[in-house]
């Protein structure tokens, strides 16, 4: 997976199809996810857990409670 072609403001949903957030940063081996939600905060996806990318959106092969 090319971290280059997933860009800042993507929707990020989990295997179960539920939003994650919204990605923030993507280099090096990881995506930076601001998490959506009321407390927020942000989570690190590492680009192997990375199932689908399309335009605005990349999906994640875990389950949002997996991230941390």
């Amino acid at each position: 997976m090319e971290v280059e072609g997933i860009q800042p403001g993507w929707r990020v949903v989990d295997a179960n199809g539920e939003e994650v957030g919204t990605v923030t940063q993507a280099e090096g081996s990881e995506i930076t996810v601001k998490k959506s939600g009321f407390l927020g905060g942000e989570v690190h996806v590492p680009l192997d857990a990375v199932a689908e990318v399309e335009t605005g959106r990349v999906e994640i092969n875990r389950a949002k409670g997996d991230l941390g």
